[in-house]
């Protein structure tokens, strides 16, 4: 097993019981709160550094509605320097859990023991995320073309010193045009 996937929180904290819910007529509703400080592990795969937010829990004729807004952080890869950051996001959630469990009307569902299993709509949500372009900070330089190095860390000045080094063998006879006295 590797470093990432020690010291991490089980998903079952991510599962929330609404028995209570369901033995109440449509339109009972209640608040809870999210707030998991610590890394909590949402599949074999993935990994959210912490929750926190506010859920509405609502019952309805199909099952329970869930809204809020829950907070995310995740760790991620900076796309211009591969640097490891930590990102923040909003998961605005408005899903309808089926009681009992009915996929024309829900892809998610109210177990027979009565939790709602929050990882996989977190899950979702997250690798959704994953594919919007994230940098480490706006002046980030991102890595060298030539050295494959991380210009945030490296100095140019050996390439400022050489010029001519640092240009691309293909290009090197439009640079002969350019030095050129017409």
């Amino acid at each position: 097993m590797n470093g990432i996937s020690r010291n991490y929180l089980n998903k079952r904290l991510l599962k929330v019981n609404v028995g209570f819910l369901l033995s109440e007529g449509p339109g009972s509703a209640r608040e809870i709160p999210i707030d998991i400080p610590q890394r909590v592990k949402i599949d074999h795969d993935l990994y959210l550094e912490s929750l926190k937010g506010r859920l509405l829990l609502t019952r309805t004729k199909e099952g329970i509605l869930m809204q809020g807004i829950v907070q995310v952080h995740h760790q991620r890869q900076c796309d211009r320097c591969l640097e490891t950051l930590v990102h923040s996001f909003d998961v605005a959630i408005a899903e309808l859990f089926a009681s009992p469990a009915d996929p024309e009307k829900s892809v998610f569902s109210v177990d027979s023991t009565g939790d709602i299993d929050l990882a996989p709509l977190l899950r979702e949500e997250a690798l959704i995320e994953e594919s919007s372009r994230v940098i480490c900070r706006d002046s980030c330089r991102g890595l060298s073309a030539d050295t494959g190095l991380n210009l945030n860390y490296e100095s140019e000045i050996a390439e400022a010193a050489q010029p001519d080094a640092a240009i691309d063998p293909r290009l090197a006879v439009l640079k002969q045009l350019l030095d050129k006295d017409f």
